[in-house]
């Protein structure tokens, strides 16, 4: 999949997400607002039909020949309706045709009642009831009363009633429009619309479940990308990697092949080099490749041993000047005074020196110097190797130890590599227990430290 491809994918699903999103924040508004006016209807007919009905009882029972009034029902907030009556109220027999009304209304909201005492000029006989004692007291009702709901009323005035004590708390408020009347108040009134909105919680979770997928989706996507740039410059880096020694031994073969060489004895002879150089170079590519190979071998098992660092350090610095085809670079080493020894694999732990002094010597624009350094604490042995190099970016620091990475450099490849030889360092470094840093080397070059628990 091209690189065009894949970022028209990306904006054509973000802008997909980002619509359903749209969509579903439309709907549950929509949703939000309907069962608002639901609610509102719901509950400003439920309390006028008690309204009518208390009106009716005190007409049947006392002999009043009352009318419920044309204002009968202010919304004073959102959760609190005033109820006007004009007419006397009874605590019971109102929370009777509140509970019934409610319930007919589909109302499963808790819900606090209060009538107003105009003598003492407070709401009074406050009652908070809840929606399971709402239900157990229509079914109390019915199970007692096998009456008519005319009877049943009658028998609530009868026994259910007593003359509540006017002084007990209640916190709703009055309102001075009216003198008989009672106020209905719904403290949990967002309970009746996450009963309403239930469905589309579940959407939005889905929906949720559905983007975490996509960035995922999109997350592998982009990585397999990087991933399959860093494997082709690695495949085009060992292929030009092992053409370049490979073409050289061609041609020396051929040359050698000629029977006159023989009479040229200072021609077979840099041709003999150029063969041996260029082997060498091969094999010492070949090996980058299987350390590689090994190193992610989970049964890597280290050999370790007692070695002594100044010693060790020296000598393998030594065998890496030798091994460069006896160039003789600028490389100094420091030791301490007092013999520091430590337990580590002195094949992998060489080979980790041999691949920063490498990359040392590879990333200079002048004559190159590093300088290795030996110390210590209380807590911790400290080896540093400080370059002349171009030095490394501070974003790409971390970046340098991945497989295949290297630093870009555009359109120039004047430096040859596979992007393994630091990603070897940093697995045989991590599997010794021991940490490695980059820093800045001023006024040039980097430092490369080792941290290894004393």
């Amino acid at each position: 999949m091209g690189r065009n491809t894949i970022r028209f994918v990306i904006v054509l699903a973000t802008f997909s997400v980002l619509g359903i999103l749209m969509i579903q924040f439309f709907f549950l508004k929509n949703t939000v607002n309907l069962n608002e006016k639901k609610f509102h209807e719901s509950t400003t007919q439920a309390l006028k039909n008690v309204a009518t009905h208390l009106v009716d009882y005190n007409n049947k029972i006392f002999g009043h020949n009352n009318q419920l009034p044309d204002n009968t029902i202010d919304q004073i907030s959102n959760n609190y309706y005033v109820v006007n009556v004009n007419d006397v109220i009874h605590p019971e027999l109102l929370e009777h045709f509140l509970v019934k009304e409610f319930k007919k209304q589909h109302l499963k909201v808790d819900f606090e009642y209060a009538i107003y005492d105009c003598s003492s000029e407070k709401m009074v006989f406050g009652k908070y009831l809840k929606e399971e004692a709402s239900d157990s007291l229509l079914n109390v009702i019915k199970k007692e009363n096998v009456l008519t709901d005319c009877d049943k009323q009658e028998a609530i005035f009868a026994k259910h009633y007593k003359i509540l004590d006017k002084n007990s708390p209640c916190h709703l408020p009055t309102c001075e429009k009216y003198t008989y009347y009672f106020g209905v108040s719904f403290p949990n009134r967002s309970k009746f619309y996450s009963s309403q909105v239930k469905a589309w919680y579940y959407i939005t979770g889905f929906l949720f479940i559905i983007i975490m997928f996509f960035g995922y989706t999109i997350n592998v996507i982009l990585k397999q990308r990087r991933l399959s740039e860093v494997q082709k410059n690695f495949i085009n880096n060992l292929t030009h990697e092992f053409k370049t020694p490979i073409a050289s031994i061609d041609l020396s073969a051929k040359v050698l092949s000629d029977p006159k060489i023989a009479e040229h004895p200072k021609r077979l002879s840099d041709y003999s080099k150029i063969i041996n150089e260029q082997t060498q170079r091969l094999t010492s590519q070949v090996e980058k490749v299987l350390q590689m190979a090994t190193i992610e071998k989970k049964k890597l098992e280290l050999s370790k041993e007692d070695i002594s660092l100044n010693e060790f350090i020296q000598k393998t610095i030594e065998e890496f000047k030798t091994s460069l085809n006896g160039h003789q670079y600028n490389i100094q080493f420091v030791g301490t005074n007092d013999d520091v020894t430590i337990m580590a694999d002195k094949l992998h732990f060489s080979n980790v020196i041999f691949n920063i002094l490498d990359n040392a010597l590879k990333y200079c624009d002048t004559d190159p110097h590093v300088e290795v350094s030996l110390s210590q604490d209380k807590k911790h042995i400290f080896i540093k190797f400080a370059d002349s190099g171009i030095g490394i970016p501070a974003e790409y620091r971390k970046k340098i130890f991945g497989r295949f990475f290297r630093i870009p450099t555009g359109n120039i490849h004047d430096v040859k590599g596979f992007g393994l030889g630091l990603d070897y360092v940093k697995k045989i470094i991590d599997r010794h227990g021991w940490k490695i840093t980059v820093s800045d080397n001023s006024p040039k070059g980097s430092i490369f430290t080792l941290t290894i628990p004393n």
